[in-house]
């Protein structure tokens, strides 16, 4: 077998950053063609990316997409916005980030709602009834700046929302989004940890993402939230995805550990659910690009 030659070292390397580069940059024109102030010469240069990756057409038509303009950009953003929190070691704890990265992060995770009512709901019917009742009572664990509470009250017009964080800062932030918003009413943020949740039988619908949650407030946090579900309450676990190539699953291991939470799979996820009582557990196919998730019943 053959040296690897510095002429075939180098070209590897470079290679490959000009392939990330490639991906990283069609992320920024992403995030430029879709935000509140695109225009001017960069945005159509932006467009003009768009067009040559096969996005201009679905773009131009927001019918054909579930999620907002807003929600697109945040999920073009995040990623650019925390990778280089990476890069200047601001990343210690989600309170380090800048404004502008928490609410890019959030806007991605408003999106969950249409994710959640085209891909959760029609293999639970009786769930989709329950959360148009009055009273219906959903929980958003790790709420940030309340996007993702606010895109379920807007789904589901009669359902109140709680969102619980230990970030005082992001929970202003969180505030300030949701009186802006048309669901100020149905809304409600905590400080607290959900290790420490007392609620009992309160919820119809609970979300906790693991890699934004730490142990052991994770753990101690989804044998509460169980606690906390009315009987027949979904509680639903966002993960990670270690199931695709050994570099889809390194980078799915440095996201989390970048955002300081608990590495987690579908069948760890599956497993955790069912020794708290859940049933009809259940791993949910999302589109390419979202989190893992698993599900279960109270």
């Amino acid at each position: 077998m053959s040296e690897t030659t510095d002429e075939q070292v180098t070209m590897r390397i470079t290679g490959a950053v000009r392939e990330w580069d490639l991906g990283a940059t069609c992320l920024a024109a992403l995030a430029v063609a879709t935000g509140a102030a695109a225009g001017g010469a960069l945005a159509g240069a932006a467009r003009d990316v768009m067009a040559a990756a096969g996005l201009d057409d679905a773009l131009a038509d927001p019918s054909r997409l579930p999620f907002s303009a807003e929600q697109v950009h945040g999920m073009a953003a995040s990623p650019l916005l925390q990778a280089a929190a990476l890069l200047d070691g601001s990343h210690a704890g989600w309170s380090a980030h800048s404004d502008e990265t928490l609410i890019a992060q959030g806007r991605a995770s408003g999106s969950a709602a249409a994710l959640f009512t085209r891909f959760v709901l029609p293999h639970f019917a009786d769930l989709a009834d329950r959360l148009a009742r009055p009273g219906a009572r959903m929980l958003d664990v790790g709420t940030g700046v309340g996007a993702l509470a606010i895109g379920y009250a807007q789904a589901f017009p009669r359902l109140h929302v709680v969102g619980l964080d230990v970030e005082p800062r992001v929970l202003r932030l969180a505030q300030a989004q949701i009186s802006a918003s048309p669901v100020a009413d149905r809304v409600e943020v905590r400080h607290a940890d959900v290790a420490e949740l007392a609620d009992e039988a309160g919820y119809d619908l609970a979300w906790i993402p693991a890699p934004f949650v730490p142990e052991p407030a994770f753990s101690n946090g989804v044998a509460r939230i169980a606690a906390a579900l009315r009987p027949g309450g979904m509680l639903m676990i966002g993960h990670g995805i270690y199931e695709g190539t050994e570099l889809e699953n390194a980078i799915a291991r440095f996201k989390t550990v970048g955002y300081g939470g608990t590495p987690l799979d579908g069948d760890s996820a599956a497993r955790l659910l069912a020794a708290h009582g859940l049933t009809a557990v259940r791993r949910v196919q999302l589109p390419p690009g979202a989190p893992g998730l698993t599900v279960g019943l109270r």
